[in-house]
């Protein structure tokens, strides 16, 4: 077989070699590699379409191809061999994780001297067999592992192109089950259908989402908006950019349907959604000419699109050729753009799998490799925990915002000093001194009817003049006793521990989720994670238990304790508030300026103030001003300690979960106890087959990729 007769170019062979070893490596599964991607509607020709583009007869009534990725790759090679089609099985990212699948296409290989229709068959019925050798008789979800078939030698073009299962088209009522079932399958049923249906999709989303792609959407001249392309172009926003539309079955115009098809092709319609590539028009094989070759098959596509029919679309934009070359050019570019960041992929990626290996460690069948394996993960742990305490987050390997637990915190106390100071949420707030005395003063210039007014107006003043009452035969007269202002402040305060107690629990889930995170990244292996979450049970539990009790001493500190403060501000407070009340009330400041006008004759009554005010209204202002002068004083006093004693000194003290990992935790344990934390069991003897494989791949990838640059 020689050259493909589309592929004309020859620059770039080198990229586009390194690319194919890359697909032959398998790290399609990890690393989003550039390909030609086709897809399409069940019976929209697209096997026809892709038989014209490769020379390779995909059998078109088969439904053994449906159910898995068929990519066909051509490699130029020095030399011709024997052998120049070999199939090999890929996994994808989820038959990544299957061990027996695994297994199976290790052992999976055929080689064939061409690949004619009886030959695809086979290797297509192999396929089938080694893939879904488990689930015979069972109509199940399409599978992700690729069917890779290499076709090399000398003159081929370095290319692959990948055929994807076949969409259900929008309520499609055809019988289309018996031509989907693999031989020796029931017939499927209703939801069997959808089922499948759901993961052709699905599985087409995962190679549509590859944004280094060129797609190709196929279409037949049948009702072009019902089909179910669509919805994945509307699912996958940008995706318009990337695809190329390909009209197939161009000879069998519908009456009056000839207008619309050229329109198509020429400016696109407002009923289909727009591709930045255009479409094409191509005319597939009828059934009657399947035996033609792919030479006398463009020989009349060429007739046809020389028919008058088509005289106003571009020639350009008709036949096979015109598509593989504008294709062709397209690839090139997008190759060249690619290799760079494709490269830089490959290398994250190797860092990240021999990081996971490290911290994996040697295989743990013994007490020594245990141990090392534990203080590993035990230092890593710590070194994390202590930059997320110290705000240092770029020395955490991770962008989950949820490692920067200092600047959490530090939000979460803002809002908690907003919630505490907020007056709203006082039982008894307070008011303006100074204008609450202005209002008495307005009212009346008779002490006794402001004495009326702060009693029976409800609010702070009439609570301290309750209790003043009550509590009036236990202290001497003119004195207010101590307890109305130890019953007052605590009324008013009462809503600090429900403040702080959410205050609390919040900063500790922010701990909590912070060590989550820090704790998958330490430990990736969930069985080693469990066993230690089981150890640290006991610590977590002291933990809330130490941030509990400290709570509790502040929050009964609050409720018991005397009200004392040494700070000056208390005073200072209440000679301000006695003041206001004389000048206000009383109006002592202009007492010098009242008598100069009583001795010059000028005195005017109105300007005579009460000289006093009762014993009981006096002590009620005096107590309300040192209560509210108080009040700020032990509010910022409980915001401090709640913070420093609570917060810093218990929830991210030295019993703070993301420091509970640590070596001393763990070097008391006896061999026994250390095996059941860090011994290894099959799933980690997996992953790490899993993570030297990969290893494996990326090495060898990297060093094509460099020899690639010496060429």
């Amino acid at each position: 077989m020689g050259r493909l007769r589309h592929f004309v170019g020859v620059e770039s062979s080198e990229q586009l070699a390194f690319i194919d070893e890359l697909q032959a490596l398998g790290l399609s599964s990890t690393i989003n590699l550039p390909e030609l991607v086709v897809v399409g509607d069940q019976s929209t020709g697209k096997s026809s379409v892709l038989q014209a583009i490769t020379e390779v007869s995909f059998p078109v009534n088969a439904g053994t191809c449906t159910r898995f990725p068929t990519q066909i790759s051509f490699r130029q090679t020095s030399v011709a061999k024997e052998f120049p089609i070999k199939a090999t099985i890929v996994p994808g990212q989820q038959s990544e994780g299957d061990e027996a699948l695994l297994a199976r296409i290790k052992e999976f290989a055929v080689e064939k001297k061409a690949l004619g229709p009886e030959d695809m068959s086979e290797i297509i019925e192999k396929a089938t067999e080694c893939i879904f050798r488990d689930h015979r008789g069972k109509n199940l979800s399409l599978s992700d592992a690729t069917l890779r078939i290499e076709r090399s030698g000398p003159d081929e073009m370095h290319w692959t192109i990948v055929d994807l299962p076949g969409l259900v088209r929008k309520d499609n009522k055809k019988k289309g089950a018996k031509e989907n079932r693999v031989s020796g399958i029931h017939e499927e049923t209703e939801d069997e259908k959808r089922m499948n249906a759901a993961v052709a999709w699905e599985l087409a989303r995962t190679y549509l989402e590859n944004e280094r792609n060129i797609v190709l959407i196929v279409m037949d001249n049948v009702d072009v908006e019902r089909h179910r392309v669509w919805e994945v172009m509307e699912d996958l926003p940008g995706l318009e950019r990337r695809c190329i539309g390909v009209l197939t079955k161009c000879d069998r115009k519908q009456e009056g349907s000839d207008n619309w098809m050229i329109q198509l092709l020429q400016n696109g319609l407002s009923t289909v959604p727009h591709l930045d590539h255009g479409w094409f028009g191509l005319r597939n094989r009828v059934p009657v000419e399947a035996h033609i070759t792919d030479a006398e098959r463009d020989e009349r596509e060429r007739t046809e699109f020389a028919k008058k029919d088509w005289e106003t679309v571009a020639k350009d934009r008709t036949g096979i050729q015109a598509l593989m070359q504008y294709v062709d050019r397209e690839r090139r570019a997008q190759i060249q753009a690619g290799i760079p960041h494709i490269v830089a992929e490959i290398r994250q990626k190797l860092r990240e799998c021999e990081s996971d290996l490290r911290r994996m460690g040697d295989s743990r069948d013994e007490p020594k490799a245990q141990r090392y394996f534990v203080f590993q993960f035990c230092n890593d742990m710590q070194r994390m925990a202590e930059a997320t305490l110290r705000g240092q987050y770029q020395d955490v390997p991770s962008q989950d915002p949820r490692i920067m637990l200092r600047y959490e915190v530090q939000r979460r106390l803002d809002q908690f000093y907003k919630e505490m100071s907020d007056i709203q949420n006082m039982p008894l707030p307070f008011s303006d001194f100074d204008k609450d005395l202005a209002v008495l003063n307005s009212t009346s210039s008779d002490p006794e009817v402001w004495e009326d007014i702060v009693r029976r107006t409800p609010g702070l003043y009439a609570e301290i003049y309750k209790e003043a009452k009550i509590s009036e035969g236990r202290s001497l007269p003119g004195a207010v006793h101590p307890d109305v202002e130890e019953k007052i402040f605590r009324r008013q305060s009462t809503h600090w521990e429900g403040i702080a107690r959410q205050f609390v629990d919040d900063v500790k889930q922010l701990v909590q989720a912070c060590h989550e995170v820090l704790f998958r990244i330490a430990i990736p292996n969930s069985k080693v994670r469990l066993e230690v979450s089981r150890l640290l049970g006991k610590t977590m539990d002291e933990w809330h238990k130490h941030i509990d009790t400290a709570l509790g001493e502040l929050l009964e500190d609050n409720r018991a304790r005397p009200l004392v403060t040494r700070n000056p501000q208390l005073l200072l407070d209440t000679i301000s508030a006695d003041q206001s009340r004389g000048r206000i009330l009383l109006g002592q400041k202009a007492k010098a300026a009242s008598e100069d006008r009583r001795a010059n004759g000028t005195d005017d009554a109105q300007t005579d103030r009460p000289q006093f005010i009762s014993t009981i209204l006096s002590q009620v202002l005096f107590v309300r001003a040192r209560l509210q002068s108080y009040y700020m004083i032990a509010l910022h006093r409980f915001i401090d300690n709640v913070a420093m004693q609570v917060i810093e000194r218990h929830v991210l003290g030295p019993k703070c979960p993301v420091l509970a990992v640590s070596v001393e935790t763990f070097a008391k344990l006896d061999d026994e106890e250390l095996n059941a934390i860090a011994g290894e069991d099959e799933s980690d003897a997996r992953m790490r087959a899993r993570l030297e494989r990969l290893r494996s791949r990326y090495t060898e990838a990297l060093r094509r990729w460099e020899r690639l640059r010496i060429l």
